[in-house]
């Protein structure tokens, strides 16, 4: 179901792409809507195909969920994921501006497992799901003398503010203070560069969409398309003498 109502047969290719040659060195085809559940498939993909796992590894912001921090979290790898635009730290000082109070302006204690507000009230949680699933919320009575409450409560029923999270807000802000340092910044910003121009290249390539349906046939399907844009990866590669076959000199393949 598409976002404008349009109903059609279509899957969620997932790519996970070398930053020196862009070869694709994990790929799978997922009916998942987004990609909150994608990384851990993509670990196990990367793994029976190069026999180990990345040490650094970079993703979207449509990757920041509880089930995909907690899958990296048993791994040893360095990752970096792009923080949700509602818990960036503002630049500018909560007094200095009339902006709505966002999540990041809320200070997350681990131990009690409660948030704060700018008016030091604790928000407590007040209900969870099945799915880890939780939702905070303060007291109305001490909203109402705060003086933030008409940038921060926004219920049309007059109710207290409240956050939503999941039960992995630890590891959310552990990426969230580590993407505020400059050097994570640095090496995401790389991010650009490396997976988004293969997905281009794939299309330009003359693939629009796949030609058959049921995922294990268009799983097939997709990974014809990956071994094609590979091998045009490996052949310049080898050409450019980044990689060489185990048969050819050193001296005879020299780097261009």
């Amino acid at each position: 179901m598409g976002k404008k109502g349009n109903f059609d047969y279509q899957y969620n290719a997932q790519i996970s792409v070398d930053a020196d040659t862009q070869i694709i060195v994990g790929q799978h085809l997922s009916q998942n809507a987004n990609d909150k559940q994608e990384i851990d498939p993509a670990l196990v993909a990367i793994k029976e195909t190069t026999g180990t796992l990345p040490d650094i590894l970079s993703a979207d912001n449509g990757y920041m969920s509880g089930a995909n921090l907690q899958a990296l979290e048993d791994s040893p790898i360095d990752t970096y994921i792009a923080t949700d635009k509602g818990e960036k730290k503002n630049k500018i000082a909560l007094d200095d501006t009339v902006r709505k109070l966002a999540k990041a302006d809320f200070s997350y204690d681990k131990a009690s497992d409660t948030f704060t507000c700018p008016g030091q009230q604790k928000l407590q949680v007040v209900s969870q799901g099945k799915d880890g699933s939780r939702t905070y919320q303060g007291d109305i009575e001490k909203c109402n003398t705060c003086p933030y409450k008409s940038r921060c409560c926004q219920s049309k029923k007059g109710e207290a503010r409240t956050i939503n999270t999941d039960n992995k807000e630890p590891l959310r802000q552990q990426m969230n203070n580590k993407m505020e340092k400059e050097e994570s910044k640095a090496i995401y910003k790389q991010r650009k560069v490396i997976v988004d121009p293969v997905f281009g290249q794939i299309k330009n390539s003359g693939f629009r969409g796949f030609s058959i349906r049921g995922k294990e046939k268009v799983d097939g399907e997709f990974s014809l398309v990956c071994a094609t844009h590979n091998i045009k990866k490996i052949a310049k590669a080898i050409f450019k003498g980044v990689v060489r076959p185990k048969f050819i000199k050193r001296e005879l393949n020299p780097a261009i």
